[in-house]
């Protein structure tokens, strides 16, 4: 049975902070989940339904739906889509997060790193995870923090095109919100943004969570042929956030094809952005992962010394026994027979101590990420480049 086999059979997850907080137990009150089920689908469908619809109804009825000039037809507003499409892909994304984040972690039981002396440990840092994911402090202010970006948005569009929107204009300088720029603002972007800084607040949780695991008595293996001390399944967890990148690129890449369609903006124009982009992603997936590395540099480090040591005795007593043919009973031998195959094993095992990696990260683990970044730009880069010509420098990219 493969590593994905056991993730899809895995028990209902123990390490969770899905199911924590007050947004979560007023979904459950109205019924939109339950404690063993949190029917994703059908809630990002209802999320999408009462933010977007309504707002598209209300753009009808004032007139704002299509028309002559894009800023004033909520059917030409690319973000509108990409809005709808980030909210219904914060909220898929419990299910899958909730069982691979909870595997990720058992793994350090299941695999034998974590010793006997680590499980007192482990259960404090489960506490200290269901505590921060439980806050009501943070989810009040995350959801004051949603109300002011809703605002700043709304206002900064509002400033950007002074001859008015489909959601309102600008009457004296002040603010006139239509129907629909009134549903956006109390409803559909507060939503948004609260999901969004809910899931950046997660990632917070999992980082910390990571540091609190890393201060436990793991017992490291620094000859493991994974490079990272037998800890290198935990590198795996990026790909927990391909929706999250995903969606919020789809909302940056909504704006970059309002410039590039209606303002006749080039690509070129953000190409460090999407460098910027990038290098923003590797970092930041690598920074919770940094907990583990004095731990696995002093790991390397050790392991150097004395495998060195090792190496050195063994090859003395095999040049003693072959090279100088001394009486093979005065050789030193620190591995059995000093022969060829052991001289080989030893080299081997060297090998792997000196390639360990003070990061658990690997290019496979962070691919996925990237791939869910750039595909909302490839849709972008496709109306003004040939997709052959795009195709050819994304495999160019991945290659590297």
């Amino acid at each position: 049975m493969d590593n994905r086999q056991r993730f899809e059979e895995a028990p209902a997850p123990i390490w969770t902070f899905n199911r924590q907080g007050p947004f979560y137990r007023l979904q459950r009150r109205l019924g939109l989940l339950t404690d063993t089920d949190l029917r994703a689908g059908r809630r990002a469908l209802v999320f999408v339904l009462i933010t977007w619809l309504p707002t598209l109804l209300l753009a009808m009825a004032t007139g704002n739906a299509l028309g002559e000039h894009h800023e004033r037809s909520i059917l030409l507003d690319f973000s509108a889509y990409a809005f709808a499409i980030a909210i219904a892909a914060f909220v898929l994304m419990e299910q899958s997060s909730d069982r691979r984040m909870a595997w990720l972690v058992q793994q350090f039981v299941a695999t034998g790193i974590a010793a006997s002396t680590a499980k007192p440990c482990l259960a404090q840092a489960r506490r200290h995870l269901e505590r921060r994911a439980s806050s009501w402090a943070a989810e009040a202010a995350m959801l004051a923090l949603s109300y002011a970006l809703a605002y700043a948005w709304i206002d900064a569009g509002l400033v950007r095109i002074p001859t008015g929107t489909w959601f309102g204009r600008l009457v004296d300088g002040a603010s006139q919100l239509n129907l629909a720029g009134w549903w956006i603002m109390l409803v559909a972007l507060p939503l948004f943004w609260f999901l969004l800084l809910r899931w950046l607040w997660r990632f917070g949780i999992w980082g910390l969570l990571l540091r609190d695991i890393a201060r436990c008595d793991l017992r490291l293996v620094a000859t493991h042929p994974d490079r990272c001390g037998g800890i290198a399944f935990i590198g795996q967890y990026p790909k927990t956030y391909l929706l999250f990148v995903f969606a919020v690129s789809t909302v940056v890449s909504a704006t970059v094809l309002k410039q590039v369609v209606f303002g006749g903006v080039s690509l070129m124009a953000f190409k460090l952005a999407l460098l910027g982009m990038i290098l923003f992603l590797l970092a930041a997936f690598a920074a919770p992962l940094a907990f583990f590395s004095p731990k696995l540099v002093q790991l390397k480090r050790c392991g150097l010394s004395t495998y060195g040591a090792l190496v050195s005795r063994h090859n003395l007593a095999f040049e003693a026994r072959w090279i100088a043919q001394s009486d093979p009973e005065q050789a030193e031998e620190p591995l059995g027979s000093p022969d060829m195959s052991s001289l080989a094993d030893l080299a081997a095992g060297y090998e792997l101590v000196k390639k360990m990696r003070a990061v658990p990260l690997t290019k496979e683990s962070f691919m996925p990420v990237l791939l869910a970044a750039l595909i909302p730009m490839l849709v972008v880069a496709a109306t003004q480049t040939p997709l052959a010509k795009i195709l050819s420098e994304i495999k160019g990219l991945l290659l590297l």
